[in-house]
């Protein structure tokens, strides 16, 4: 890797550890999490909830890379802008990260995830709504902001997504925890 491609990619690491979740902004949280935040926490539930149906090498890596475009196009709430406006911008950002970085396996992945193409990608975006339950249980223990509900609803949503009945079950029970307390 030359030079300049690693001190770009210290830059852009650092620039997601600054992006706060706009979801989290909206309902008035204090200090919400950043999308490296975010990352870390959907790549911690990914590797304690992946089948070993699953690659969890590449499940681990598409939760790493999913948000990445959003240092260089922000964070959208759903409903916020169009989905074909939110990949437009997220393709040129992604863009910008492999002509800065030098490293185009991060398109590759960034791809695979958004489309669902895999499995272990169809996984990992199913995973990132129950990452948005837990984090809302956090913040409403911590803040007393209800917001469990809400986001345990889409995340249920998204488990119909999954084939597996038998992990479906265990991620419904994780988030029936949530609900319940």
């Amino acid at each position: 890797m030359k030079k300049e491609n690693v001190l770009n990619l210290a830059k852009i690491l650092g620039r997601m550890k600054k992006v706060k979740r706009n979801g989290w902004v909206k309902r008035r949280v204090d200090e919400p999490e950043s999308d490296a935040e975010h990352s870390y926490s959907l790549a911690m539930l990914v590797m304690l909830f992946a089948p070993s149906s699953l690659d969890l090498s590449k499940c681990l890596q598409l939760a790493l890379v999913h948000d990445l475009p959003e240092v260089f196009c922000g964070d959208f709430v759903p409903g916020e802008i169009s989905e074909a406006e939110k990949a437009k911008l997220e393709q040129s950002a992604m863009a910008k990260v492999v002509k800065e970085t030098g490293l185009p396996r991060l398109t590759e992945l960034f791809e695979e995830y958004e489309q669902h193409r895999t499995p272990e990608a169809k996984f990992v975006w199913i995973l990132d709504r129950l990452d948005n339950a837990f984090t809302a249980r956090f913040y409403e223990d911590t803040q007393k902001i209800a917001l469990v509900k809400e986001f345990s609803e889409s995340a249920f949503e998204r488990l119909y997504y999954l084939e597996d009945a038998e992990l479906r079950k265990e991620l419904d029970s994780v988030l029936t925890a949530l609900l319940k307390k």
